[in-house]
């Protein structure tokens, strides 16, 4: 007998097959982790990853799988027969790529029992080899407008958002520059904030110099860093706890903490030096019918923005723009008829679930790819840094009115896209055990 496990060869003897058949075994469970490792790697949920790793075991002949799924390791156990073996997987430094989610689920339902642990390796190589899908250049563009539109949403002016514009471009910039290094990613994150958040001062300074000054210069300096909300930890985590995932959902909601925080700090360091006053909130610079054109906008093009920074592909960014800019609105249409921020919050995370729903089987997409840039608009990314800035300030007021509307408005997103999922998706109504 000859080729290698998992070929389509000619059917062996029985002897021969009981002397291959751990080889045979040691390749599916290989190929299985595998493809859970790229999804994690990619910032795909647990749900998600673990649902595609049980799909792969049953198509490449693996008779059950029970696997624990944290932030950055898999622990899995496989069996066949009598034989059983258990793998682990680490993945050191997890991102977000959604064009691989995106090619990982699509390559998990086109398969079918029988599949050929090879063809699926050989499959996993192409979409392992993929390079980032836009370059550099646009994905500094797409950091700039998306936290430019967030300027005009906080309600800033033109001068707000050309500023915040060139200052989210500099800082995504340096942060993709000093990434090459594989440094500490907090520090990453610190240097890259201070930079954006500096460049911003200085334009704002600059338009005061040439006679053009902005009336809420202050109230958009946050804007500059919501480029890294870290979007995708934050939700996924969230709705991992909503599973009652709490390996993969406390780990997820504790790395955005820190993110926030090391953000956090270089805007209260800042502006501290600087004396600006980032607890400080803007009114509204236009009147309806204007002011909700203006947020329909701005929310398109910061829900793109945001999406092509996840290396989204085009129509699928698109679908997901659309959602968030029409939720969005209705979201603020809402708090400023009088509704509480966590209630307008969840009723718009809902819409955009159940209008994912509609649209990701014809896109074969992922629904992570089209919430998390559609309700990533919604975060109060803006408040979670003042509160952060009041705490060490010493503002308490400040500190607790930004900080309990940051944590509700977040639950409230996570109640909303958990409860579009309850209703289209059976699996989510059962909470997920795990084992390993």
């Amino acid at each position: 007998m000859t080729g290698l496990p998992g070929d389509a060869d000619p059917v062996p003897t029985h002897t021969e097959e009981l002397r291959l058949e751990p080889v045979q075994f040691i390749a599916r469970t290989d190929v299985v982790m595998r493809l859970g490792a790229l999804m994690l790697s990619s910032g795909a949920s647990s749900a998600r990853v673990r649902d595609s790793m049980e799909r792969t075991a049953h198509a490449v002949g693996i008779d059950d799988l029970h696997c624990r799924v944290g932030m950055n390791d898999i622990v899995a156990t496989a069996s066949r027969g009598q034989m059983f073996r258990t793998r682990v997987a680490e993945v050191r430094r997890p991102g977000v790529d959604a064009t691989k989610i995106t090619e990982l689920k699509r390559l998990t339902n086109t398969l079918e029992p029988g599949t050929s642990p090879r063809d699926v390796q050989q499959r996993l190589d192409a979409i392992d080899r993929l390079p980032h899908r836009y370059p550099e250049a646009l994905r500094v563009v797409a950091a700039a407008l998306a936290c430019a539109a967030f300027a005009l949403l906080n309600n800033g002016g033109w001068q707000e958002f050309v500023a915040v514009g060139v200052a989210a471009a500099a800082g995504q910039w340096v942060r993709m520059l000093i990434h090459r290094f594989r440094t500490n990613e907090f520090l990453i994150v610190f240097v890259s904030a201070v930079t954006a958040l500096l460049v911003y001062l200085a334009v704002a300074e600059l338009f005061t110099l040439i006679g053009l000054p902005g009336a809420q210069h202050d109230a958009a300096l946050t804007s500059a860093v919501l480029y890294l909300v870290p979007g995708f930890a934050l939700v996924t985590g969230a709705l991992d706890l909503a599973r009652l995932d709490l390996n993969a959902g406390i780990a997820r909601v504790v790395y955005a903490a820190l993110i926030l925080l090391a953000t956090g700090t270089a805007v209260w360091g800042i502006a501290a030096v600087f004396q600006t006053t980032v607890t400080q909130t803007a009114s509204p610079q236009f009147d309806e019918p204007l002011l909700s054109l203006m947020r329909l906008a701005a929310g398109f093009v910061g829900v793109l923005g945001f999406a092509l920074l996840f290396s989204t592909p085009w129509t699928i960014a698109l679908a997901a723009a659309a959602l968030g800019a029409i939720a969005n609105v209705g979201r603020l249409y809402l708090v400023d008829a009088g509704v509480i921020a966590p209630a307008a919050a969840a009723l718009a995370a809902l819409a955009v679930g159940l209008g994912a729903y509609l649209v990701s089987d014809r896109l074969r997409a992922a629904r992570v790819t089209i919430t998390v840039p559609a309700v990533l608009i919604m975060v109060p990314g803006a408040a979670s840094y003042r509160s952060i800035a009041g705490v060490i300030d010493g503002d308490t007021v400040a500190a607790i009115q930004n900080g309990f509307t940051a944590v509700f408005v977040v639950v409230a997103l996570a109640i909303g896209l958990t409860v579009a999922r309850v209703l289209t998706e059976r699996e989510w109504s059962r909470p997920v055990l795990n084992a390993a």
